[in-house]
């Protein structure tokens, strides 16, 4: 008989995604910042530098789903690699953030790949046995919709966290009260640490509830895309690239908008916007109990989609106030959009299980922690783009704050409502085609159930199967 899923459990899995929000949110509020304005590289060459980068991801993501799915050991498939990446994850932050004074753009630019590949090597042996385990921690609806929720408040905390205190500390050091090398041990030594112990503890002492099915699956490209035959899995990755899109456009370009468009402070601006979203999510766990996970991805964001617009174009010289009150009325329409990708993912995940291509847990998950990282990369590679073409100038130290052109500022407003207006327009509408259900889960489960254990499927079953794979496999 299964064990049951205890609090300690609960809350020590949940902790695990400290890192998963936190991490990826410094890395794109700060890191093309960090290469711009503190390395000094080129804003074109720094976002190039990153897409490419994440052609490895492209592979490791996806190949690390296949390890952790054909792997078995004592402590399980995940754990393993779990707790390595939380050893090695404080040398690869101290790598990543390191102000090495590097003179020459070569070695510059070499410097950056491979600490960036080396890093992100790291968060892929964590993140994506991690992200196949919010669907095997626990088998019914709704332990896994509680221990998710969790993980999603804490995610979201560490989001905001992670967003105010190295904003915040980037102020400081733009109004000379900060050096960078002190941000530098903060992020090493109290965010750095702060991530990796719970990953350590989860590899140590977890359990994982939903089995091995006993069949191994082959590393090769059909194995990796194979998820994406899926309609459902299909609609669920984009969906979640336009949330995460946008959410990191928004967080890496805030900097800039706030330093040459409009005087606002970026901590404020980024603390109404998490906290808002945090506030919510008690509200939105209760809908996820009887309403459609999509019509809650949606409900919101045509408040995004316009208030997003007005922040944009916002004048430069007018009063900042208003633009904090469009800020939270576009915080309450991205909530939804914001905290249901990763409570779907449990429910689809199932419902790829029910293909009966087998139980691709691990390749899912690396498909989607892939699009979470290169999320980061397109908006790097993106926003590099238009400063570049813009005429956005390169601070230097003799001129750390630079007069920007007006192209090089409606560039950065361009960047803006790109995200949060066009992406979500078109996430507004494509959501309605994938019609997820707490009935549906409860039927998607009883089907794997049976047929995993080989039972024969009533008349009502086996219409019931058909009409779920017609119009979401």
């Amino acid at each position: 008989m299964e064990s049951k899923l205890t609090k300690k459990e609960t809350w020590l899995f949940a902790l695990g995604d400290l890192y998963g929000g936190g991490g990826q949110t410094i890395i794109s509020i700060l890191y093309l910042f960090f290469l711009t304005n503190v390395i000094g590289i080129d804003p074109l060459v720094a976002g190039t530098v990153i897409f490419i980068s994440k052609a490895w991801d492209a592979i490791n993501d996806p190949l690390m789903g296949t390890i952790s799915d054909n792997t078995k050991t004592k402590i399980g498939r995940r754990r393993p690699y779990i707790l390595i990446g939380g050893i090695l994850l404080v040398p690869a932050i101290a790598l990543l953030w390191f102000p090495h004074g590097i003179t020459s753009e070569y070695g510059k630019v070499t410097y950056v790949i491979i600490t960036y590949l080396f890093y992100f090597t790291v968060n892929t042996l964590i993140m994506v046995p991690y992200s196949s385990m919010s669907a095997e921690i626990a088998t019914g609806f709704h332990d896994r919709n509680k221990v998710n929720t969790l993980r999603l408040v804490l995610s979201l905390a560490s989001t905001a966290i992670c967003t105010l205190v190295p904003t915040y500390l980037h102020e400081m050091i733009i109004d000379n009260k900060l050096k960078y090398i002190q941000l530098y041990f903060i992020l090493v030594f109290v965010f750095g640490i702060v991530f990796a112990v719970p990953h350590i503890l989860i590899g140590l002492f977890l359990k994982e509830r939903v089995k091995n099915d006993g069949e191994k699956s082959k590393f090769s490209l059909k194995q990796f895309v194979s998820p994406l035959k899926v309609k459902s899995f299909r609609k669920l990755v984009i969906l979640y690239v336009c949330q995460a899109l946008t959410l990191d456009i928004a967080s890496a370009v805030i900097l800039y908008y706030q330093l040459y468009v409009v005087n606002i402070s970026s901590t404020i601006f980024l603390g109404l916007f998490l906290g808002i979203q945090l506030i919510l999510f008690t509200l939105i766990y209760k809908l996820i109990k009887t309403k459609s996970k999509t019509k809650i991805y949606r409900i919101g964001l045509p408040l995004t989609i316009i208030c997003a617009a007005g922040i944009a174009f916002y004048p430069s010289g007018a009063s900042v106030y208003p633009i904090y009150i469009l800020t939270a009325i576009t915080a309450l329409g991205f909530a939804g959009a914001q905290s249901t990708p990763w409570l779907m993912f449990p429910d689809v995940v199932d419902i790829v299980t029910l293909a009966r291509d087998g139980r691709k847990t691990g390749v899912c998950s690396g498909i989607m922690t892939f699009v979470r990282t290169a999320s980061a990369a397109i908006s790097a590679f993106l926003i590099g783009i238009v400063l570049k073409f813009s005429g956005f100038v390169v601070p230097t130290e003799e001129e750390p704050k630079p007069i920007q052109s007006a192209n090089a500022v409606l560039g950065i407003r361009l960047i803006f409502i790109f995200g949060f207006s066009i992406l979500m327009l078109f996430a507004y509408f494509y959501a309605k085609t994938l019609k997820l259900s707490p009935t549906l889960s409860d039927d998607v489960k009883m089907l794997n159930d049976k047929m995993d254990k080989n039972l024969g499927l009533s008349p009502a079953e086996k219409a019931r199967y058909h009409e779920i794979k017609k119009e979401f496999i």
